[in-house]
């Protein structure tokens, strides 16, 4: 009874289980140990029952009271102390006993009481409780539960953490924008394959990226694609969004091409259910260019007799006609015969070893802004040629292997095809004709460009003919021949004979049609297509020799023209020739008997018709543009089918053309009726010439070729000289060279002088600066006051490009030159090269608004969108580039707020304000650049890293600007887990130093505490300085010193004096003699070494001493270091990153 009296005013807990009271269970327990915890407490007792072997299922009891014994049953058998039982509840147990089956538990009670049972994890408790007691004990609570909690916490933010750490990094994409004639694209190029989703949305078109994206959409914006009014990219979490403004008559929808996704805007309402496939080439189109026939040449002339009597060499004239050679220049003969000493024959070889292991050449294609890119990969350098013949791109090598292009063909929808023979392959690549081919070749690498800009061949290949007693033959020099190797054309069944070459480029830019063969116009290489069966080719090194054993029949260097004897040549043929009727001296004699017939005839009839069609000729013939409108307005309001009348639409083209109406011209001009019409065309590609569409322009003079020379000489003259600007301009040298020398030997003054600048222009793009200069010199004295302000310009140009001539000279004349035509696309690129002089010369407000002026009040001239390109250019140079540092900082703000709509969108941009800031801050203009970088924060949706590295930038300058409480704004705002732990640091500090200036030492000591970072030590040891926590201040500042027998710099040395001034004034006699037994012999060598040694000894040191020199040390606060570290971030040397 003493032992129960003892036990029970004890709340206590008996832990017991067999494995560590094996004396106290009986002999016979074979079942389940269990752990009892038993406890007496709060007016009941409570039996807390696990399993022994730590399980974390507790034991499954169910419990009864049978009068006052309690039948505890567990599901399967178990062992347990039951004296400990008794023991553990005097008050409540008085006997217990075990089943047989050691299942069940029968405790005798002291009294009547009733139970309360729970569970938790591992634990079951059974409370006892008086019978009169109406509220049950809380149930039991395992340590499990915690620990599970945290557990769960742990997994939780573990998961969020891996989440995060997976989302990929921002890829770069390129965005560019095309016009295809038909419509227009917006492609995104992405480094690797990406899915999206596309929707159309209220305000337009949406499409949601699966990768997050960094894109330049500057350009875009500035000359957005037909169809776009704006554009918009945002990026969220794990998605680059692009929300797309739609022109109200236009609509889009977006299709994936390999790495690239096109967006193509379609006039018209969109269909109620879109479009499931829009495929670059429409199927019906791939059939159409499967099945095209063969070209159908013209027939070659019959064969002349040539006389072998002579020795004569034949060469090509400008015109394409054959002259002797004793005509031409001396360095344009070719003074060579079969007999003469040649080199040896230069044996065919194969490239075997440029083919992978596989034999099979790798081929990928993307598609480009205005065409193809195709990429050919072998093992090693290779030699080849590339041509066009027919509907077909050829590029060919001397290699016997397969080309493997079905990756190539299914991204581009484009037909490809591969030939084959012992000594050759080659890949055909069916695209519409006259797309203009440029070869890159880096070795084994060859890269080949369709459909875009091309450019003028390094090297071009002249054949020359030479005849002698011995038979007449064609000589061709090859820089960098390689082999000749054959393959057979498929589609034509004949065989071709290629001359491969190296690099670099190496052309022959005009085709040449012979009796017995046919030398197609290459991009590389040359290539002979033989007539006859006995055409014999030889390659002697560069030298390509082509002959027969009786000589060739050489009767002429090209085929006849195709428009003698012909009478009205097209619908839309002007044959102004004709229609003037007659000389001047009778001009108005016919005037007036052509109008009193339309005067008289009735515009319903067909002959009042034709009457004042007749009228209308006749001015227009004369050059009477406004004249012309009043009969074809009149004939239009009688009879309105004339509008779909090739004839009536060149007609008010041409007086467009005339008027100066250019974009009226192209209306009525490219009319379905009036398009396939090459007469048409040739006004066509005048009018596109007009307006800078060199691409147009080019291909409108392609197709009109045929008729250009048929017009009357002065309108050939024009047409051939715009049609050699445009081949210039897009690097079609050949062509532009020859449409050059035919307007030079017309009568047309403006329209020979305007050929010559273009061949200036030519002999710029080929080096031969010299030539230029003359052309560009002799042409200042010209007649005509457009070919001289032009040819003052392009000789402008050169000087600068040479180093002939200053800037501040060239803006001189140029600002000049520009008040002597006004008015037009010649007046933009005069302004253009005079912001590019003021520019360079510093002058940057003056450029970027004269830029600016123009670009806004002429938006529709030619050149007006490259001025707005070089617009935004200039800004990104002066403010990306560093051009903006020889300004003061306030002028440079001022010039940013000025131009602040350039500032591009993404990462340039985000940069760009970067770099203006730090130089705001470096001059202490802190208002300004917070002002700049808030709107970053606050404006720019920018997410992760990125963003919190902006606002560590503007925390630290409101930290600078003594503004703590915005700067701890702006971090717990921009707040983001899976930083850099570098930015996470900088943050870490900048808000301490936020919290240290408030005086919220206890939070800024929370942050900084656990840290080992030195800038993190130092912060710290300020924090209890300015908290007047001695002891702490001094540990702290004695943490940042260097170790024990390191020089000490100034700053060391100051730490050092604070460290001891702080245990000084704690009076912490320990912290004195540790740091003076470290650094005194280190101090002793610095200026300080006397303060040091009295401060740290055991000499009592005045109060006015230690005033004084905390006061000197209030100078030279860890904080001021702080700050001026935050300060160095955003100096040049310092740079914020």
């Amino acid at each position: 009874m003493s032992r129960n009296r003892l036990l029970r005013p004890a709340a206590h807990a008996l832990l017991l289980g067999t494995a560590a009271m094996l004396g106290m269970v009986p002999s016979y327990a074979e079942g389940r140990p269990i752990s009892l915890e038993l406890s007496e407490a709060g007016g009941y007792g409570r039996i807390v029952a696990s399993w022994a072997d730590g399980s974390e299922d507790g034991p499954d009891i169910s419990t009864r009271l049978s009068g006052s014994v309690l039948v505890m049953r567990f599901d399967e058998p178990v062992s347990i102390d039951l004296d400990a039982l008794k023991e553990g509840l005097p008050s409540y147990v008085a006997i217990a006993r075990q089943s047989d089956d050691e299942q069940e538990i029968r405790i005798a009670l002291a009294r009547e009481y009733r139970i309360h049972q729970s569970e938790s994890y591992d634990l079951t408790a059974v409370d006892l409780l008086p019978e009169n007691r109406e509220t049950d004990p809380a149930d039991i609570v395992s340590p499990l539960v915690a620990i599970k909690r945290n557990e769960a916490a742990a997994a939780a933010a573990a998961a969020e953490a891996a989440r995060l750490a997976a989302i990929p990094p921002p890829l770069d994409l390129t965005v560019q924008a095309a016009d295809l004639g038909s419509g227009s694209t917006l492609t995104f190029y992405w480094p690797e394959t990406v899915g999206f989703e596309a929707s159309a949305t209220d305000s337009g078109y949406q499409i949601r990226f699966d990768r997050r994206g960094v894109a330049d959409l500057a350009h875009v914006r500035i000359d957005p694609p037909v169809g776009m009014t704006g554009i918009r990219a945002d990026n969220t979490e794990d998605q680059f969004v692009v929300d797309i403004d739609e022109d109200e008559n236009y609509w889009a929808n977006a299709v994936a091409a390999d790495n690239a996704v096109v967006v193509r805007f379609h006039e018209g309402q969109r269909p109620p259910d879109g479009i499931a496939d829009d495929p670059l080439i429409p199927d019906a189109l791939k059939a159409l260019a499967a099945d095209l026939p063969p070209e159908k040449g013209v027939e070659p002339p019959s064969r002349k007799p040539v006389d072998l009597g002579k020795a004569m060499l034949v060469v090509e004239d400008a015109e394409g006609e054959p002259v002797l050679a004793s005509a031409l220049e001396p360095e344009t003969a070719v003074a060579q015969s079969f007999t003469s000493e040649l080199p040896d024959i230069t044996p065919p070889r194969v490239w075997r070893e440029a083919l992978p292991t596989s034999g099979r050449v790798p081929v990928s294609a993307n598609s480009l802004r205005e065409g193809l890119e195709v990429k050919l990969s072998f093992a090693s350098e290779i030699p080849g040629v590339v041509f066009r013949r027919h509907e077909a791109i050829w590029i060919a090598f001397p290699a016997n292997g397969d080309f493997d292009f079905a990756a190539a063909r299914q991204a581009t929808g484009v037909r490809m095809d591969q030939v084959q023979s012992e000594t050759g392959m080659a890949l055909r690549i069916f695209l519409p004709r006259d797309e203009l081919v440029q070869v890159t070749n880096a070795g084994r690498v060859w890269n080949i460009e369709i459909g875009n800009q091309g450019s003028l061949a390094d090297r071009q290949i002249k054949p020359a003919r030479i005849a002698s007693e011995g038979g007449s033959g064609i000589q061709a020099i090859v820089p960098d021949a390689a082999t000749l190797f054959r393959l057979q054309d498929p589609e034509i069944g004949d065989e071709l004979i290629l001359v491969a070459a190296h690099n670099p480029s190496t052309a022959l830019v005009q085709s040449l049609s012979f009796v017995e063969a046919e030398f197609p116009v290459t991009t590389h290489g040359l290539v002979i297509a033989p007539r006859t069966d006995d055409l014999n080719v030889v390659q002697r090194d560069d030298t390509v020799l082509i002959s027969r054993e009786a000589g060739l029949a050489l009767s002429s260097w090209g085929v006849d023209s195709v428009l003698a004897g012909q009478g009205n040549l097209s619908p839309g043929f002007l044959d102004f020739g004709t229609w003037r009727q007659g000389s001047e001296n009778e001009f108005w004699r016919n005037q007036t008997r052509l109008a009193a017939a339309a005067a008289q005839a009735d515009p319903e009839q067909w002959d009042g018709q034709k009457a004042l069609l007749d009228l209308a000729r006749f001015y227009l013939a004369w050059e009477f543009a406004a004249e012309a409108y009043g009969p074809l307005n009149i004939a239009l309001s009688a009879d309105p089918l004339l509008e779909q009348d090739a004839q009536w639409l060149t007609l008010k083209g041409a007086a467009d053309i005339m008027s100066g109406r250019y974009f009226e011209a192209i209306e009525a001009l490219d009319h379905s009726s009036s398009r396939n019409d090459p007469a048409s065309a040739a006004w066509l590609g005048l009018a596109y010439s007009r307006i800078g569409e060199w691409r147009k322009a080019r291909q409108s003079f392609i197709q009109a070729d045929s008729l250009i020379n048929a017009h009357t000489p002065e309108w050939a003259a024009r047409f051939n000289a715009a049609a050699a600007r445009a081949m210039i301009r897009m690097g079609d040298g050949g062509t532009a060279e020859k449409m050059a020398l035919a307007a030079i030997r017309s009568e047309d003054a403006e329209a020979a002088g305007h050929a010559n600048l273009t061949l200036g222009e030519l002999a710029v793009a080929t080096g031969r600066i010299q030539d230029a200069q003359n052309i560009f010199q002799r042409l200042q004295d010209h007649p005509n006051p457009n070919v001289r302000v032009r040819a003052e310009l392009e000789k402008i140009k050169l000087d600068l490009q040479t180093g002939d001539m200053t800037y501040l000279d060239a803006s001189d004349l140029l600002d000049t030159l520009r008040f002597r035509w006004r008015g037009d696309a010649l007046e933009l690129e005069i302004v253009s090269e005079l912001a590019t002089a003021y520019f360079e010369l510093g002058r940057y407000r003056e450029a970027m608004m004269l830029a600016q002026n123009f670009a806004t009040q002429f938006p529709d001239l030619p050149g007006a969108r490259d001025l707005r390109m070089k617009l935004a250019d200039q800004f990104k140079a002066l403010f990306l580039e560093g051009e903006a540092d020889s300004l003061d900082p306030i002028s440079a703000l001022a010039l940013f707020y000025e131009f602040r709509d350039l500032t591009p969108i993404g990462p340039d941009g985000d940069r760009m304000i970067r770099l203006l800031t730090n130089r705001l801050v470096a001059f202490d203009l802190l208002d300004p650049a917070t002002e700049l970088l808030s709107h970053q924060v606050d404006n720019r949706n920018l997410i992760g890293q990125s963003r919190a590295q902006i606002a560590a930038d503007l925390a630290a300058i409101y930290l600078l600007d003594k503004r703590p409480e915005n700067a701890l704004m702006t971090l717990n705002s921009t707040r983001i887990a899976g930083i850099d732990p570098e930015l996470r640091l900088e943050r870490r500090l900048l808000e301490a130093a936020a919290h240290m200036e408030l005086q919220r030492f206890g939070h800024a000591i929370e942050l900084l505490d656990g840290l080992k970072d030195p800038d993190a030590l130092e912060l710290l040891a300020e924090v209890h300085w300015r908290a007047r926590a001695w002891s702490e201040a001094g540990s702290a500042l004695q943490r940042t010193l260097p170790p024990v027998g390191a020089t000490f710099s100034a700053k060391d040395t100051q730490s050092a004096i604070r460290a001891a001034v702080a245990y000084r004034l704690d009076g912490d006699s320990d912290g004195l003699a540790d740091l003076r037994s470290q650094y005194l012999d280190q101090m002793r060598r610095t200026r300080e070494g006397d303060a040091f040694d009295l401060l740290t000894g055991r000499t009592e040191v005045s109060a006015s001493r230690l005033t004084d020199t905390v006061r000197r040390l209030a100078d030279t606060s860890t904080a001021d270091a702080f700050l001026s570290s935050i300060r160095q971030r955003f100096s040049p040397a310092g740079g914020s990153r």
